[in-house]
């Protein structure tokens, strides 16, 4: 649960304070975010009966403290240990029940606290920074930049000899359980024969594209079999057992089907590679199964395996908007989709659009709007009629922006590799890189201001 109340402070707190560099970022993020804002925001998210919850400013701190730094959930919670100015941020000290708390949190609870609020969560924490940025004038909303790019899974690269091998030792393991359990379950693991194909289909030099073809063809046929044994155990019913096996026994029952619908489709993908023959929805991943093949036309990556995000920016640099979706989806079919979101949080459309020559194209979905500068550039050697226009120009120049902004959020705050699972925890993932790109930059902005006022 989670409730309001009256904090007492207290000496410690108080004295801890006075000893701290009022112009570090922490500091200033921790005296200008509205943490009561964003209490009342997530605080139906949680009971008003039962045991009492972390605070919620605590929990928000402590993940913008993890993606401005590139941390980890172990690293960011013992950096609440040792570091006063993340404990500051996060409000630790400031109630005097906190005295004396060897440890406040475990990571497992980082966990929780994302999976509590979900992506809805997060887009209210970004509503209320972006909310504070406009009544500051820091953001402009007249003017709107938009990009794509790849953010990867954190999964090993798919091959069919990979899902095979993994996928049948899931059901294996699965099976060995039910059979722990006492259900009546008769099935060959084909341990030895699958590992040593797999270790000859690996094998590098002379002749591997026929030995990946007769040992892919061999992973195929040990896969069926177990397949075919994991269906028959799921129809099998134990005759005596207490109430807890039987609820694990069903848990158990419920996975073996959902794998076993996964590895079908990975056996007849591997079937149509063999056969040289197309195949649309692949599976990439047992545990990612929704993550599709990006290409980009990068030199040095040909291929990323994750999902495509879609990012709005004012001239400004902050990222008000953004969009994550599960396919291969062409630059120019996300653009009204993008001013749509725009429109709905800032109450307009914006009044100058630049993007690159991908958003291109004869249907123009922003004539209906009020958008009456639009800066893209035409595909092929025809120009556009208003290419050496000023207003073209400086927009040309303002999207260059997004590019090194793009690199940042992969390279400083995990937009690299998404390590959270479902396609949630790729929203998720997006919006906490983008508010603590905005928040570094906010920080930025008023430091700034008071060297200047000095």
């Amino acid at each position: 649960m989670t409730l309001k109340k009256d904090i007492q402070m207290n000496f410690a707190f108080g004295f801890m304070q006075m000893n701290l560099d009022p112009n570090h970022e922490f500091c200033i993020l921790a005296n200008r975010i509205d943490w009561d804002k964003i209490t009342d925001e997530l605080s139906s998210y949680y009971s008003k009966i039962g045991r009492k919850s972390k605070s919620i400013r605590m929990m928000v701190g402590l993940h913008i403290v993890k993606h401005l730094r590139n941390l980890s959930d172990e690293r960011v919670v013992q950096e609440l240990q040792e570091n006063l100015y993340v404990r500051y941020l996060c409000g630790v000290g400031e109630d005097v029940t906190d005295i004396g708390k060897a440890r406040v949190i475990d990571s497992t609870t980082m966990t929780k606290f994302r999976n509590r609020i979900g992506e809805e969560g997060m887009k209210a924490i970004e509503r209320v920074i972006n909310s504070q940025l406009l009544k500051e004038k820091r953001i402009d909303v007249k003017t709107q930049i938009v990009d794509t790019t790849a953010m990867e899974k954190n999964i090993t690269y798919p091959t069919n000899g990979k899902l095979l091998m993994k996928g049948r030792t899931r059901l294996v393991r699965k099976l060995k359980k039910l059979q722990e359990l006492g259900v009546d379950v008769s099935y060959r693991s084909y341990d030895r024969l699958a590992k040593k194909s797999f270790m000859q289909l690996m094998k590098l030099g002379k002749g591997r594209a026929q030995r990946t073809h007769d040992n892919t063809k061999k992973l195929i046929k040990y896969a069926k079999e177990v397949v075919k044994a994991a269906t028959n155990a799921i129809t099998i019913n134990k005759k005596r057992c207490n109430e807890q096996d039987a609820k694990q026994i069903s848990r158990i029952k419920e996975s073996l089907s959902n794998d076993t619908r996964l590895i079908n489709k990975i056996i007849n993908q591997s079937e149509l590679y063999l056969e040289k023959q197309p195949c649309k929805g692949k599976i990439l991943s047992l545990h990612e199964p929704h993550v599709v093949v990006i290409a980009k036309g990068k030199r040095a990556k040909r291929y990323e395996f994750g999902c495509k995000v879609s990012l709005s920016m004012d001239k400004n640099g902050f990222i008000l908007g953004h969009r994550e979706y599960d396919n291969n989806i062409a630059d120019v079919n996300t653009l009204g989709d993008v001013i749509n979101d725009w429109r709905k949080t800032f109450g307009d459309y914006p009044v100058k659009l630049a993007a690159d020559r991908g958003y291109q194209t004869n249907n123009v979905c922003y004539e209906q709007t009020m958008i009456k500068e639009v800066s893209i550039p035409t595909r092929g050697k025809k120009r556009h009629a208003d290419a050496d226009k000023r207003y073209f120009r400086e927009l040309q120049k303002q999207r260059n922006c997004i590019e090194p902004v793009i690199g940042h959020l992969k390279s400083d705050h995990r937009m690299n590799i998404c390590r959270y699972s479902g396609s949630s925890g790729d929203k998720i993932n997006v919006s906490l890189a983008t508010l603590a790109w905005n928040c570094k930059k906010w920080v930025r902005d008023i430091q700034k201001d008071e060297l200047k006022a000095a």
